[in-house]
């Protein structure tokens, strides 16, 4: 008897992309345990309690445990935090340079790309005790500049094998002097690096941290289109802000200055409770378009995104049409590609970004376009534009009031 079979047809609908936007990463000093952590060693956390299951105890790393605990005063239980202690013998541009095997690359390598911002800290008082030389030098350890080059180098090499991420440098024995500051605003074009000035305590009189675990917790409790600065989202939990051995109030002056030298600091706001941080600002000009960490945050979500969708289409064979093209000012045969397979490419890329980020609310719109006039045949290379409509920042209101 006849009869009619069905099935189903399945990978129609081509799945999302999904991405982990609050991952980080942090390299700090640190020590071994008898029993316990190795320096060295790269550890994957989701809690506080995750650090003592480490081996890592806060009588013998205070420093680390000061970090991990205010990362996780911000950022809720589950988030991860990749973590690795070094010795005091290897400074702050020790841990970013890329040549160095024991430094922030090992902890890179182990998260296998799922870093999206790395932060990094020296204890300037344990490398000094440990033998080293902290100078200061335009109103910081001269080695925080340094490793603010290192870094741009160290995040470029992973970048080109599709592993993007930001980086955050502690800036670590603030002279307390705002006026030595370098000015980053001008001239500079590192957008992927970012220094932070400040912590939620005196950590040494002589040589003061910065809190780049609670700024951490920050990046990874916000969506990647938020600066870390949204006073919506309310203020730090710390109840006091330090700048070198100053605690801040409301009438000081400095951060204004620290935060016009595009250094991340603190903030207060007259009438409103509480600290917030002055903005997300990296080493770059305003110019930039990555001049925030949340733009960057947001393009990288992007880059991810769509490696992982057109990776399908290295060494595809795909219909082409035969046309030609302009070269030098005359007409040569080519093999374009064939119209429909670019309208459809284009709207398969526009849907992934769509689904996974313009709903999220990361950006406002996203557009695709695949030149129909190249010779894909004769190239084999095939040239895709992107663009990524950004949220805009409310970063001054001017209100007319009256009667």
């Amino acid at each position: 008897m006849g009869g009619i079979n069905i099935t189903e047809a399945n990978g129609q609908l081509g799945g999302v992309v999904t991405v982990q936007d609050g991952i980080v990463g942090m390299v700090l000093t640190g020590v071994s345990e008898v029993g316990g952590y190795t320096l060295g060693a790269p550890v994957l956390l989701t809690s506080l309690a995750d650090l003592t299951a480490a081996g890592i105890t806060k009588a013998n790393n205070p420093f680390a445990y000061k970090h991990v605990s205010e990362f996780y005063s911000v950022a809720p239980v589950g988030s991860q935090l990749y973590l690795m202690l070094v010795s005091d013998t290897m400074t702050i541009a020790n841990i970013s340079d890329n040549t160095n095997a024991a430094g922030a690359k090992v902890l890179y390598n182990f998260a296998a790309g799922k870093i999206k911002v790395m932060g990094l800290c020296t204890d300037d008082k344990a490398v000094h005790t440990g033998g080293g030389t902290i100078t200061i030098t335009n109103g910081l350890n001269a080695d925080v500049y340094i490793a603010a080059s290192n870094a741009k180098v160290m995040e470029a090499a992973f970048r080109a094998i599709q592993m993007p991420s930001r980086i955050i440098i502690g800036g670590s024995s603030y002279s307390g002097v705002a006026s030595a500051l370098t000015d980053e605003s001008t001239g500079t074009t590192n957008n992927k690096v970012a220094i932070l000035i400040g912590d939620t305590q005196v950590w040494d009189a002589t040589y003061p941290s910065a809190c780049i675990g609670l700024c951490l917790g920050k990046v990874a409790a916000s969506a990647v289109q938020e600066k870390i600065s949204k006073v919506e989202n309310g203020p730090l939990p710390n109840t006091v802000a330090y700048l070198g051995t100053v605690s801040i109030s409301p009438s000081s002056g400095d951060p204004a200055i620290i935060s016009g030298k595009n250094f991340i600091t603190w903030r207060t706001f007259p009438q409103v409770q509480g600290f917030f941080f002055s903005g997300d600002t990296m080493l770059t000009t305003s110019l930039d378009d990555y001049e925030f960490l949340a733009r960057g945050r947001t393009i990288d979500k992007a880059h991810i995104i769509t490696y992982a969708f057109l990776i399908s289409l290295v060494d595809a064979d795909i219909p082409t049409v035969n046309g030609t093209i302009t070269v030098g000012g005359n007409q040569v045969p080519a093999g374009l590609p064939d119209p429909g397979w670019v309208a459809s490419t284009q709207q398969k890329v526009i849907t992934q970004l769509s689904n996974t980020m313009v709903a999220a609310g990361n950006c406002s719109s996203v557009s695709c376009f695949i030149d129909p006039a190249q010779d894909v045949r004769g190239t084999n290379t095939l040239k895709v534009v992107i663009i990524i409509d950004s949220v805009a920042y409310l970063m001054n209101i001017n209100v007319n009031l009256g009667f």
